[in-house]
């Protein structure tokens, strides 16, 4: 088998041999980067490998053979993060593309029905009330009822169509004019 990760320990430091075929300097340089908090990191690109030289922090214990492994994995995980993220380029940028992109046309990002298909629910919602009254043998409503509570929802209607437009003063809108040019 061969290793892809060898190991020198001198004076209380570790020295790695990285593959560089296998994992490229990037991937090396973010694996050091989840454990500065550790160690201290010196790297050399050689012809076919990366050598990272790692000494421990003064306040840190210290088990060589430990670190190197824990090195080891997350030079895997860093290697799976980013060969998933470049699979994943496309559906992310198109993700937020899309989100800065609906943010920019929000006039057109949601739709309000208009009044005739309002007006269409809205008859068909009454006709099925209408339907369940009359079908209804325990409610005891005649036609005089009916009328007058459709008479009510069709002036609640018809107050609800109206805009409410409280009367302008245009002498108010003088004064506001004036206010706001000695600003």
């Amino acid at each position: 088998m061969t290793s892809f990760l060898s190991q020198n320990t001198e004076n209380n430091r570790l020295e790695l041999s990285v593959d560089s075929r296998l994992f490229s300097d990037t991937i090396v340089l973010k694996s050091a980067y989840s454990f500065l908090d550790r160690a201290y990191f010196f790297f050399r690109k050689e012809s076919q490998s990366i050598c990272v030289q790692i000494q421990p922090k003064e306040w840190q214990s210290w088990n060589t053979e430990k670190f190197a492994l824990e090195y080891s994995d997350e030079l895997l995980a860093t290697a799976l993060r980013f060969k998933i993220e470049e699979e994943n380029k496309v559906i992310r940028e198109t993700i937020v593309r899309r989100a800065l992109g609906s943010y920019a046309d929000l006039p057109h990002f949601a739709s309000i029905p208009t009044t005739p298909v309002s007006q269409i629910d809205f008859d068909k919602d009454i006709d099925e009330i209408l339907r369940e009254i009359e079908n209804d043998p325990e409610l005891k409503i005649d036609e005089e009822e009916i009328n007058r509570i459709l008479a009510e929802i069709e002036a609640e209607t018809t107050l609800m169509k109206q805009p409410k437009i409280s009367s302008i003063d245009p002498n108010k809108l003088k004064n506001v004019k004036k206010n706001f040019q000695r600003k």
